[in-house]
């Protein structure tokens, strides 16, 4: 009982802990899309202007208190507040089961922050910071630095395989595989309408995945990316393909889920060499690609604009499920 007690009342101090940040990640990403300092002025109402008492500041129980609306003019605050505030708790709970009290969960937990500010500044305004975006690739390379270090402890020996192998080369290795693969990728709006197919704020997001899980953790973000981006299109898009009989658009789509769903199974589930996980993951990215392809060329048919959903969100939902999976 008093194990159960503890681990509950950890439980919550660690997801209050979330919660406190949470709030100044707010801060962080609505300061940013203005471009005022996150330190001055103190928090006001965005409506009326007024400052705000530490108590209308609480993480969440603020919101629930007040009723959604401002203490002063009584305008309604958005539900941002306690969506982000309720994330980053949860965060800092999976961070704590996953790495519990160590140097990794630190950087994870920062990793995960800056990408729920670059999220919501993405939904918000499609708008990637990009003082934000190099931060996130500059917490990867610190991150492997490190590790590096603690490597690099009692080695007397080095060869190009061993150095290959350090974490700082891999991290490197991997900015640089994420800025090539979202450029291609984006090059291909070109083929299809004129501009990128996505912001250049989508590549740098791409790059600090890369610095911080390497090359093969990237490969597996994006395509896990692709495919909750274009969960969004599924229902609409099925419908609309079958009744246009575009049959190999379908096929693409069908084809790059089943094989996302046994690529996963078979990655973490059976054992296979290195080189084999590489090809199937290239293989899965192909498919990917020519997915999204199809469907950015039906959409642009119809008349519509796929920025107007954003990726990143998809990317950080992506780099959270390799990050506890």
């Amino acid at each position: 009982m008093d194990a159960i007690i503890l681990l509950v009342a950890v439980v919550i101090v660690a997801f209050m802990f979330g919660a406190i940040i949470g709030s100044f990640l707010n801060v962080v990403a609505l300061r940013g899309l203005s471009g005022e300092s996150i330190v001055l002025p103190p928090s006001k109402c965005p409506k009326c202007g007024n400052k705000l008492m530490p108590w209308h500041n609480i993480p969440i129980l603020s919101y629930l208190f007040l009723r959604g609306k401002c203490a002063f003019c009584k305008e309604h605050i958005s539900i941002q507040y306690p969506i982000v505030e309720f994330i980053a708790g949860l965060f800092a709970v999976g961070v704590l089961f996953k790495y519990q009290f160590n140097l990794a969960g630190l950087f994870a937990f920062t990793i995960l922050c800056i990408l729920l500010v670059m999220s919501v500044t993405d939904i918000k305004e499609k708008v990637i910071i990009t003082t934000h975006a190099w931060v996130l690739i500059a917490v990867g390379l610190v991150f492997h630095s490190v590790n590096t270090y603690f490597a690099l402890d009692g080695v007397t020996t080095f060869n190009a395989t061993t150095i290959f192998k350090l974490p700082i080369i891999q991290s490197f290795l991997g900015a640089l595989a994420g800025i090539a693969i979202m450029e291609l990728f984006a090059a291909t709006g070109h083929l299809l309408k004129k501009g990128r197919a996505f912001g250049l704020g989508d590549t740098f997001i791409a790059a600090g995945l890369g610095a911080f899980f390497g090359v093969k953790g990237l490969v597996l973000s994006l395509i896990l990316s692709i495919a909750i981006q274009v969960g969004f299109f599924l229902p609409k898009f099925f419908i609309k393909l079958a009744k246009q009989k575009d049959y190999q658009t379908l096929v693409a789509l069908s084809l790059f889920i089943v094989a996302s769903i046994g690529s996963a199974y078979a990655l973490y589930n059976l054992y296979m060499p290195e080189f084999l996980q590489y090809i199937i993951l290239i293989v899965l990215a192909g498919l990917g690609i020519w997915a999204c392809i199809g469907v950015i060329r039906g959409l642009k048919q119809d008349g519509e604009n796929v920025t107007v959903l954003p990726f990143g969100p998809a990317m950080a939902i992506a780099a959270v499920i390799v990050m506890f999976l």
